[in-house]
């Protein structure tokens, strides 16, 4: 055999022992390690937060009253307006609805001004344990049990108690009472009904 044969066969040798090694560190690459896996958390979907409809009207078995209810705001002078019909009661509608966390506002009427009374005259006589109804535009109902029944000066009622931001589901309901005083042509008192959302 020629010395260029010879030549040309150990070429071929190490090229043949090269392409085994290769192979093997490939094959050993693949198999020494798993592939990685993509693995995926599932993310919970949140539960949408259900949309409250506008209350439309409330109810006081305790009294035997069902009214209206009308959205209000607030005056010129920042105080909650009511509506001028004295059979009809007025939801802050600034704040929260019935039935939402948060403190959910309704005022009425004592009596008109002949001293005929309105809506909310005898709401004095709730108590804790009675229940008030609302009632929403879509005809759902949501149910309150007072809590509290509080009198106040007219200048003392604690604003951020009654109006305030809350996590609980509350309704609390205002109007007049005690003495009139016809040069500010106001009542000295208010009635307040603390209540919270039976679920």
């Amino acid at each position: 055999m020629s010395r260029l044969n010879i030549f040309l066969l150990l070429i071929l040798a190490g090229l043949l022992i090269f392409a085994q090694t290769d192979s093997a560190l490939e094959e050993k690459s693949i198999n020494s390690d798993p592939p990685l896996a993509i693995t995926t958390t599932p993310t919970a979907t949140p539960t949408p937060t259900p949309i409250i409809a506008q209350p439309a009207s409330v109810s006081i078995p305790k009294i035997q009253i069902t009214a209206p209810i009308e959205p209000v705001g607030t005056d010129e002078n920042g105080k909650m307006q009511l509506p001028q019909d004295i059979n009809v009661v007025g939801w802050y509608s600034l704040g929260s609805k019935p039935g939402e966390a948060g403190n959910a506002v309704i005022a009425g009427h004592l009596d008109s001004a002949t001293g005929e009374g309105a809506i909310f005259y005898n709401l004095r006589i709730v108590e804790p344990g009675d229940e008030i109804i609302i009632n929403d535009q879509t005809g759902k109902e949501y149910r309150f049990v007072v809590t509290e029944k509080v009198i106040y000066p007219y200048d003392q009622v604690p604003i951020d108690k009654v109006f305030g931001k809350s996590s609980q589901k509350r309704l609390n309901l205002i109007t007049c009472t005690g003495v009139w005083n016809p040069l500010e042509k106001n009542y000295s008192h208010r009635t307040v009904i603390f209540s919270q959302l039976l679920e």
